[in-house]
């Protein structure tokens, strides 16, 4: 069969025509037009993003599949791309046939799987305007296939402003102070009451009113912590007293037992303490005070703070829940010795060590490297899937062949908001969303992993959560830089100190995406600007700390 394919940012022509033969018998068109709604909404236009190569080979590729069980003549493909407004066509089919059968058969059964094996996205819906202008006017002009206005390729600083954007809050719920150790407080708490309720005595001793100066007093009463006896005490009268307990009335000090001498039911002062021993009621907290405020991660001391405070169930950020999936053939376990060709999985124990910050439950499974089984295997996994609120894939986020992630997020219901991020490492990042759910494609080198997961998914996942998400802090190098110049920004790993109070970034060695060495003293990602000359210590950079992510 004669193919002919064709990508195009121009207005498909009304009339097409094909290479047909003499045996031809048939000649079957489709065109999809733009129509004026998109989920019962109007709208003026759809936006479509290719990668054209490889959209190209795989229209031709399923075309030569069909071909055998359709023997068709000759078929033609044109596919529009970029900003196609409303009553405009799509795409083009024609096929030519020996008969009517078959070439309708091919043209419909083309059509069904073009969405699930070519690399063709319907990007966005732009809605109708309304003053009812023509649609030229409203939205910008196609520069060329993949660059349009709103295209997916992002800069750093874009991408991160997206991921912040189409990432809101879960709902917070109510939670025991134990379950809510590493949650994101979601509430505002203040003290409920005075703390101490009460004066106390801050030692085990004996109380006297304190401008008594008498040298010999008679025990009038034993308090120990917990009793509440209140009553006035007389010149000459004391009270023993147990550290933690209330004193029975007020002007009183506390004379510690190592400076007394007791005698039956009289006690002597040794030696004069200008202490008064006294934990004045409120001196911690006073009812009203704000004690945590909102967006706060819960340590074990805020969560004592809350305790002490009587919030037994604060309401916090839910327990996140994720799906991760690695893919690639080549992956075997840790535990295996590889064969030729083969690699053990580091992504997996990557990621889980990562997500180890939040508060969650994490769901791992490997997909197969081909997308039709990959897909079947999904759906083994699917309540895990459909419950998730961060959804992770390891690899296939690029163009090779076997990528197929972007079409796997998009079967799942996902609308992906920018595949591609102009950063090294890290440059196919996917990132997604179905509506208060998350989905990222991660490259799969365990180097841009980690700086995908760090600007990227940590984002997501404090906004998930309710908490700030991490911004980048400025710092010097504390030895020389030296990369060549890359047209790309590149966020570098480093190891992260300290020096009499500033941030001191030492660049780490590495020498690919896929080199993990770097890793195991990384706690840091230094910002380089695209083309940056070699940089000497003491220069002064922006870097995103990572420590605190990975728990350090």
């Amino acid at each position: 069969m004669e193919i002919v394919i064709q990508l195009t940012n121009m207005p498909i022509a009304g009339k097409s025509h094909l290479p047909v033969s003499r045996a031809a018998g048939a000649w079957v068109e489709f065109r999809g037009v733009v129509r004026g709604e998109e989920n019962g909404q109007p709208i003026s236009a759809l936006e479509y993003e290719v990668y054209p190569k490889m959209a190209e080979r795989e229209i031709r590729r399923l075309l030569e599949a069909l071909a055998v069980k359709y023997p068709c003549l000759a078929a033609r493909v044109i596919h529009r791309t970029g900003i196609i407004p409303v009553g405009e066509t799509a795409i083009y089919v024609g096929v030519a046939g020996r008969h009517r059968a078959e070439a309708l058969a091919l043209v419909a059964e083309f059509m069904d799987r073009l969405k699930q094996d070519v690399p063709i996205w319907k990007r966005r819906a732009l809605p109708a305007d309304p003053a009812g202008d023509d649609v030229s006017r409203v939205i910008p002009p196609v520069t060329k296939p993949g660059h349009a206005h709103g295209a997916f390729h992002k800069s750093l600083d874009e991408a991160m402003a997206e991921i912040d954007a189409c990432c809101r809050p879960l709902p917070p719920v109510r939670a025991s102070l134990e379950a809510s150790f590493g949650r994101v407080l979601r509430e505002i708490v203040y003290a409920s009451e005075d703390l101490p309720a009460h004066d106390l005595s801050s030692r085990d001793g004996y109380a006297i009113l304190a401008e008594d100066s008498s040298e010999s007093f008679r025990i009038v009463d034993t308090i120990h912590a917990g009793d509440w006896k209140p009553r006035s005490l007389q010149p000459g009268e004391a009270v023993r007293l147990a550290t933690g307990a209330a004193l029975p009335c007020g002007s009183l000090r506390v004379v510690m037992q190592e400076n007394t001498e007791r005698s039956g039911d009289s006690v002597r002062i040794l030696k004069g303490d200008a202490s008064l021993n006294v934990r004045k009621r409120g001196e911690d907290m006073q009812a009203g005070q704000l004690l945590v405020q909102l967006g706060e991660r819960l340590g074990a001391g805020k969560l004592a703070l809350l305790a002490t405070a009587g919030c037994a169930q604060p309401l916090v950020s839910p327990r996140l829940r994720v799906a991760h999936f690695t893919t690639g053939d080549e992956l075997v376990s840790p535990e295996r010795t590889p064969e030729s060709g083969q690699i053990r999985d580091s992504n997996s124990i990557l990621i889980r060590g990562l997500l180890r910050r939040w508060p969650g439950d994490v769901f791992q499974a490997h997909l197969p490297e081909e997308f039709a089984r990959a897909k079947a295997e999904i759906e083994n996994h699917k309540s895990e899937i459909d419950q998730a609120d961060l959804v992770l894939v390891s690899g296939g986020a690029s163009v090779g062949d076997k990528d197929f992630t972007r079409q796997l997020l998009e079967s799942l219901g996902f609308e992906v908001v920018f595949s591609q991020v102009n950063l090294r490492p890290g440059k196919p990042l996917i990132f997604a969303v179905n509506g208060s759910r998350v989905a990222f494609g991660l490259p799969g080198n365990p180097l841009s992993h980690f700086v995908c997961f760090h600007f990227g998914v940590a984002a997501a996942m404090a906004r998930l959560s309710g908490q700030a998400v991490p911004t980048f802090l400025r710092g010097r190098l504390a030895a020389r830089l030296f990369d060549a110049a890359c047209p790309r920004e590149t966020l570098w790993p480093a190891r992260l100190d300290w020096n009499g109070g500033s941030p001191r970034l030492h660049p780490l060695a590495w020498a690919s995406s896929g080199d993990v060495t770097c890793l195991a003293d990384a706690n840091a990602l230094i910002r380089l600007p695209a083309n940056c000359a070699p940089l000497d210590a003491e220069a002064e950079l922006d870097f995103l700390p990572t420590a605190n992510m990975l728990g350090g």
